[in-house]
């Protein structure tokens, strides 16, 4: 006896760049970061187009973040079901008087989260957030998954995939407006 077997395919696709660059003006202070970020996610997007690999997508999900959502409109026509459970993991800020350059805060943040507490909260319920969508997705009968959000989501999101035997690229920081394609052979009832 044989088992018929389908593919899953989840897609991830991080969101059009977002117009509002970085800081760039020399030194900058903790509170500079904050107004910067509320900037960036009310920022308008570059929208360029995006090689969805010929699939016929059937569902698509996307950040509730209005960049993501602006890139799900411009790459998938049907209806898209936006969430708050892709949404990013935000930015780390550190309550400071120092004065950096944008690159140095971004290190810091970096070199500060695993002894950070609330970062540390943040990252785990980001992953709780990603597990419960993808026990929603292991229940519904769609085959062809994208899913729009954000790159930090994304690497999460790759480690969650890959432990649930999905195939995938690797990626160390997901580029704007590409497709990630993740595989895995399922049987059918």
């Amino acid at each position: 006896m044989t088992v018929a077997r389908s593919m899953k395919q989840i897609g991830l696709v991080r969101h059009h760049r977002v117009t509002e660059g970085y800081p760039t003006k020399g030194w900058i202070s903790a509170s500079d970061i904050e107004k910067w970020i509320e900037r960036y996610d009310t920022s308008d997007i570059d929208i360029q187009p995006v090689e969805l690999g010929q699939i016929d997508w059937t569902v698509c999900y996307a950040s509730s973040m209005p960049r993501a959502v602006q890139t799900a409109k411009s790459v998938y026509d049907k209806e898209i079901i936006v969430t708050d459970l892709l949404r990013e993991v935000p930015f780390p800020t550190i309550q400071s008087n120092l004065r950096l350059p944008f690159l140095g805060w971004a290190v810091l943040g970096r070199l500060a989260a695993p002894f950070s507490k609330r970062i540390q909260a943040e990252i785990k319920e980001a992953n709780e957030r990603i597990e419960v969508l993808l026990n929603q997705l292991m229940f519904e009968d769609d085959e062809r998954v994208l899913l729009v959000g954000h790159g930090g989501m994304m690497i999460l999101m790759r480690a969650a995939l890959k432990r649930r035997g999905y195939r995938g690229p690797r990626f160390g920081h997901p580029r704007n407006g590409m497709l990630y394609l993740f595989e895995k052979e399922e049987p059918t009832c």
